[in-house]
């Protein structure tokens, strides 16, 4: 059954009332404030090209150096094995796909069916409102049940969905998995609550690669600005978070382009360091990867933000 999916917003209140004994007379005592540190790995997926485009998956940890604001970290994990995938196949249904939605659907199905033991997916559709079709499952007719389930009509909640898609991610978030969201859509945002910037903003808080699939719309569509703009937009996302953005040519090159998304999942590294800088400021941080081989093409995520710091008071 489909279900909609709505943001909410959880609020913890804590409260902490002096606590003391006494004899005569209580006497109270000043605690110094102390200060719980958050070592946290800074984690990264890195997809490697040669100068022909064609992945590259045998390079060494020596291979790589990675720079935050400008200074060289030491790597502390490294990794070439296949990582347990959680993805989110995010359809545009909105009435401009009713054309294409059959051949949209073939294509995700087809990258469903391709998936390992361990891997799970969630089928999510959006027009004017933003509906699950598969919660994460690794029950592949499960989720080809979903695909074809999608139906057709209503406006575009690009925004929407891409936000809410993120949401669920962080949400369902396994310490050993590598989070996409692939993000199919023809068009612009008509009718989303939040903003290109807020998707922005998330995308830049959780670590997930996105990956849009920009199909061509109508003659009327791209004599609008704002088709452009979405199409500038999605390009940036892919782009911050180490994806990748494809417009297909014909909706018979969907399924290759499904399938490439697929094997550049499976064939990253992975990467982590902890920050030589330990202020626990909140503060964005700049990343930049770079390989000691000639003529190589590195995508990941731009950048992050570090942790706040946290105050715990405690007693004696």
């Amino acid at each position: 059954m489909k279900r909609v999916l709505g943001a909410a917003i959880l609020c913890l209140i804590f409260s902490m009332k002096p606590v003391w004994t006494c004899e005569e007379a209580p006497v109270q005592t000043v605690e110094r404030p102390r200060f719980r540190i958050f070592i946290d790995t800074v984690s990264l997926s890195i997809t490697v090209l040669n100068e022909r485009g064609k992945l590259v998956t045998n390079l060494p940890r020596e291979n790589f150096i990675i720079y935050e604001d400008g200074t060289p970290q030491e790597i502390q994990h490294f990794s070439q094995k296949e990582l347990p995938l959680r993805v989110v196949i995010l359809l545009d249904t909105s009435s401009s796909m009713r054309m294409k939605i059959g051949m949209a659907q073939q294509a995700a199905i087809q990258f469903v069916q391709q998936l390992k033991e361990g891997d799970e997916v969630q089928v999510i559709e959006f027009n004017d409102q933003v509906l699950t079709l598969a919660q994460f499952t690794s029950n592949i007719q499960e989720a080809v049940l979903a695909i074809e389930a999608a139906e057709v009509g209503g406006a575009t909640e690009l925004y929407n969905a891409l936000y809410i898609s993120m949401k669920e991610l962080d949400r369902h978030h396994k310490q050993f998995d590598r989070r996409a969201i692939i993000v199919l859509s023809d068009g612009a945002d008509t009718s989303s609550l939040v903003n290109f910037d807020d998707v922005r903003e998330l995308a830049r808080k959780i670590n997930v690669i996105i990956y849009a699939i920009s199909l061509r719309g109508t003659k009327e569509d791209l004599r609008k600005e704002k088709y452009f703009k979405a199409k500038y937009e999605l390009e940036m996302l892919a782009r911050e978070t180490g994806g990748l953005t494809f417009a297909p040519e014909e909706l018979t090159d969907l399924s290759e382009t499904y399938a490439q998304i697929l094997s550049e999942l499976k064939s990253q590294y992975s990467v982590g360091y902890l920050s030589t800088n330990d202020k626990q400021d909140g503060l964005w941080r700049y990343l930049q990867v770079v390989s000691k081989a000639e003529g190589m093409a590195i995508r990941t995520r731009t950048g992050y933000y570090a942790k706040r710091a946290s105050r715990f008071m405690r007693r004696r």
